[in-house]
């Protein structure tokens, strides 16, 4: 508690993603190679496994903060598996989960459960939620 007290500055850094462990960026970096030049270049786009890789990535993004870019993958992933192997496949329908779950936005007020944010008002300052 004296460590977040002494350095909020740090601690704020790192909630937001701005400021996460050498290790973890290093890990992204191989996720993201192993994605863009063993999978893509390799197998092409439509192989199931290299939407495996991607769905691996995106979550990697999600858990690191990089949210905009885990949904974009994701997106992209979801949109490619639809085409290619139809909704009903197996790794479209969990590619379509996973992206569902991570637009869902959700927060904690502090009671120890989390409320779906459906908006932000005053520049981020409120947030209207559900649940």
């Amino acid at each position: 508690v004296e460590a977040i007290k002494n350095n909020p500055a740090n601690v704020e850094a790192r909630l937001s993603g701005s400021n996460l462990p050498t290790k973890k960026e290093s890990d992204l970096s191989v996720q993201r190679a192993r994605y863009n030049c063993m999978m893509l270049r390799v197998t092409g786009q439509n192989d199931v496994r290299t939407t495996q890789v991607g769905v691996h990535l995106a979550t990697a993004l999600f858990e690191a903060y990089h949210t905009l870019e885990a949904l974009r993958l994701l997106e992209k992933l979801a949109g490619t598996s639809r085409r290619v192997h139809g909704s009903d496949h197996r790794v479209t329908a969990d590619t379509a989960f996973l992206l569902k779950q991570f637009q869902a936005r959700y927060v904690s007020i502090g009671n120890g459960l989390n409320y779906q944010a459906l908006r932000y008002e005053n520049d981020g300052k409120s947030c209207v939620i559900q649940g």
